[in-house]
């Protein structure tokens, strides 16, 4: 099951499902009436008349408990219910002449099932929930509650409840890897770029507005920098959104969205976690974490609060010879999460949250001859990410609005040795280049929408300002050279709308717009303040077919865009160059069979980018950004899962072809137009068995992945090839009541493929420089529920 907002409801759940509930503990086979969750006259419940399925999902939005059902859910109308004094009572009021009941699972999980002919009784063992992936859970990628099986987007949902149960796979980009259409770059924590559905524009993190828009729950967390890399501690789930979003989201969102979604605080529980790795890496040292979480109730019912913290070393695994130092890209992250929910009443909630993570890397992580590299100095590599939002959600009549406010502050700082610019400068090496970067972010949206309606809709409107200040200088013993003093900073205002027609029972058109202005004032070392203003607007259009026993399949038309900004390709060459835009059409599908032991998934696209905005390396070994030309990507996603029980088979693949296909100026080279980073063609296999050990519930997974050939950069005096390379991972869980343990082994073959990155900018061009995948990687995992 999976929560929303901490509101969830999940319907229509594989047919394996049934099965598996039955191992779920302290499970009730009496009615949902004998259920008692804690009668408070203070929360009562009111529900207005209409679907079953409506009725179920306001009821999980008011109290943040989860519901599932086994099977698809009837049409069924149930009437408004009033002052209801706890869940029980409403669950029993709602599903009154339905022959259906409530049981519940736990303190905030209830399952949805058929009356029995007689009452049933059954002694489980106290073990925990296992782990379903797929089935039918409710998203808020659409910015409303809606049914996985209702929504037609490409879409991929990465349970907390499976990274809980893995060891070793604790960032964004180890999920990444388990999905199709993604990638990243592997620069080192907190410096890789991610990218979707073939939308990649340069490997270099430059001042260029990031192509995937990654949100905190529903608080955007980034704009022009790297993935924060935060760790994936108390998460609910994470949703992959590919394709251009521009319609929902606004700028920036060309290849798609990533939403991070947390485990809301339980306003009725008191309950606890902590968890601890020690993990061996081959060629490299011993590392390990610790992270724990805690629920306190407040105010029962009213006001809680929940918190997590963790501190983790990441051991190295490349020597530098020149220096005679081993492990140098050794790295610590430590950060902490907290939430402060309120049951306003009626309904209403407000959700404070702040998070903070610091990230500190003795070293980059590239290499020129196997796994090592000499260098003249260290190379340290930071990053400080701080976040802090309000969430005020609750109905309005039989419509449900929200507002979210957030503000981000992100800095992140790198050291590079740059002796080889030493006679340039007139100094004596050895000389740093140093450059310290601070992203403000600050964000507001509101958005009404009524989920329940038999043409949903959402409108909305949103504000974002964004400041990026730039501060690069050489320093060579006690002396100091300013290189780059760059500032930009973004305003936004966007209003969106979106809503649903049904033209038939099977058959929905979904038509969204987005209205925006763009403001860009760019100061840059040398030349005048410049100010650029963007109106503009991206449309979507969705045709979907739809059956609740079979799927459904789509036909859609997406934008997006970047605004504009200047191009800057050394520290003497400055242009203005227009923004992205971006356009894609998509045909996908989302379908079931055997029993809904079989799902498939995918979509056969094809997309058009205007004015590609890339990052490069200038002579002076300074990143800049190039308005790059026009391109094109097509190509197909397709994946699935087979549920042979105890069995399980996840498999998926991406073909694309992402090309340049006239570039800006004649830049680059004319036998080799591919986008960096993405690769024509990926793949990967699991296959997964539930087991029993020692009499406790276990699981194992075996999963291979395939990355094909890509390229480094447009410059072909930069240019370098890298993927075409296979993993292997594989790994276990064994829950021992309260206890959980885990192993995972990464990289079993211990292959050295050179992933997507590079190391430092000043002597690309003159050296051979890999990025190595992680070497074979041992880690093992206790979790204690407290």
């Amino acid at each position: 099951m999976a929560t929303a907002r901490g509101f969830s409801i999940s319907f229509a759940r594989c047919c394996h499902c049934a099965c598996v509930a039955l191992m779920a503990s302290s499970i009730s086979s009496a009615p949902a009436s004998a259920e008692k969750t804690g009668a408070n006259p203070a929360r009562e419940i009111t529900i207005p008349a209409g679907s079953l399925r409506s009725a179920l999902d306001s009821l999980a939005r008011q109290t943040g408990i989860s519901i599932g059902m086994a099977g698809i859910l009837p049409a069924t109308s149930t009437r408004k219910t009033v002052r209801a004094r706890d869940v029980a009572q409403a669950l029993q009021r709602v599903l009154a002449g339905t022959h259906l009941r409530a049981v519940r699972v736990d303190a905030t999980t209830w399952r949805i099932e058929p009356l029995p002919v007689a009452p049933i009784r059954v002694r489980l063992p106290r073990t925990p929930p296992p782990i379903v992936e797929g089935g039918d859970i409710i998203v808020t990628a659409s910015k409303r509650d809606e049914r996985l099986s209702d929504l037609p987007a490409s879409i991929s949902i990465l349970g907390g409840p499976a990274l809980d149960h893995l060891a070793g796979k604790r960032g964004l980009v180890d999920l990444l890897a388990t999905t199709d259409g993604a990638f990243s770059t592997n620069l080192g924590p907190g410096r890789d770029r991610v990218f979707l559905r073939g939308v990649a524009d340069s490997a270099f993190n430059g001042t260029s507005q990031s192509l995937v828009s990654l949100y905190l729950d529903d608080a955007r967390i980034g704009y022009s920098s790297p993935d924060p890399d935060l760790r994936m501690v108390d998460i609910d789930r994470v949703e992959i959104l590919r394709g251009p979003q521009g319609t929902l989201y606004g700028t920036g969102a060309l290849g798609g969205v990533i939403r991070i979604v947390t485990t809301a605080p339980d306003l009725d529980k008191v309950s606890g976690r902590i968890a601890g790795d020690v993990t061996a890496t081959n060629n490299g040292a011993f590392g390990g974490a610790f992270e724990g979480t805690l629920n306190l109730p407040i105010v029962t019912g009213t006001l809680a609060l929940r918190a997590s913290g963790w501190t983790e070393t990441m051991p190295g695994w490349i020597d530098d010879t020149g220096r005679d130092t081993r492990d140098v890209n050794r790295t610590g992250r430590g950060g902490g999460r907290a939430a402060l929910r309120w049951a306003i009443g009626g309904g209403w909630t407000a959700t404070a949250s702040g998070i903070g993570q610091w990230i500190n890397a003795r070293d980059s992580q590239y290499a020129t001859k196997g796994l090592s590299r000499a260098t003249a100095i260290a190379e340290p590599q930071d990053n400080d990410f701080l976040s802090g939002s309000l969430d005020i959600h609750g109905p309005i009549g039989s419509l449900d609005a929200q507002s979210t406010t957030a503000i981000v502050s992100h800095e992140f700082g790198s050291t590079y040795d740059a002796s080889i610019m030493a006679a340039a400068l007139g100094r004596t090496a050895p000389v740093a280049y140093v450059e310290d970067r601070a992203i403000r972010l600050v964000t507001q949206e509101v958005r009404l929408s009524d989920p329940t309606a038999r043409h949903p809709w959402i409108v909305g409107a949103s504000v974002l300002h964004a400041t990026t200040r730039l501060k690069g200088r050489f320093e060579s013993d006690s002396t100091s050279t300013l290189a780059r003093d760059d500032k930009e900073a973004v305003f936004e205002a966007a209003m969106f709308a979106e809503g649903t027609q049904r033209l038939s029972s099977a058959l929905d058109l979904k038509i969204g717009l987005r209205g925006f202005v763009t403001v860009n004032d760019i100061e840059q070392r040398g030349p005048d303040e410049q100010s650029t203003t963007k109106l503009g607007v991206t449309p979507s259009g969705t045709l979907i077919w739809h059956r609740d026993d079979v799927g459904l399949i789509w036909l859609r038309y997406a934008s997006a865009i970047r605004p504009a900004g200047v191009t800057r390709a050394s520290v003497d060459t400055e242009r203005r160059i227009p923004g992205d835009e971006l356009q894609s059409i998509e045909l996908g599908w989302r379908i079931r069979g055997m029993g809904d032991r079989l799902t498939l998934n995918g979509a056969i696209f094809g997309s058009t980018w205007e004015h590609l905005r890339s990052d490069v390396v200038g002579s002076d070994g300074l990143l800049g950004t190039v308005d790059a030309g026009n391109a094109t990507n097509y190509g197909i996603e397709f994946g699935g899962r087979f549920d042979a029980a105890p069995y399980g088979i996840d498999f998926g693949t991406t073909i694309q072809r992402a090309r340049l296909t006239s570039p800006a100026n004649d830049r680059g080279p004319e036998d080799d137009r591919r986008l960096p980073v993405v690769p024509d063609y990926s793949a990967r296999l699991g296959l997964s068995r539930r087991f029993a050990l020692i009499g406790k519930p276990a699981s194992g997974y075996v999963t291979a992945r395939y990355i094909g050939q890509t390229r480094l950069s447009f410059d072909p005096l930069l240019d370098r090839p890298a993927g075409d390379y296979a993993t292997l991972d594989a790994g276990a869980t064994l829950d021992d009541g309260r206890r959980q343990w885990s192993i995972a082994v990464d990289n079993v073959l211990d292959g050295r493929g050179n992933s997507f990155g590079f190391g430092n900018p000043f002597t690309l061009s003159t050296t051979t420089q890999t990025v190595p995948i992680r070497p074979r990687t041992v880690t093992l995992r206790l979790a204690i529920r407290l």
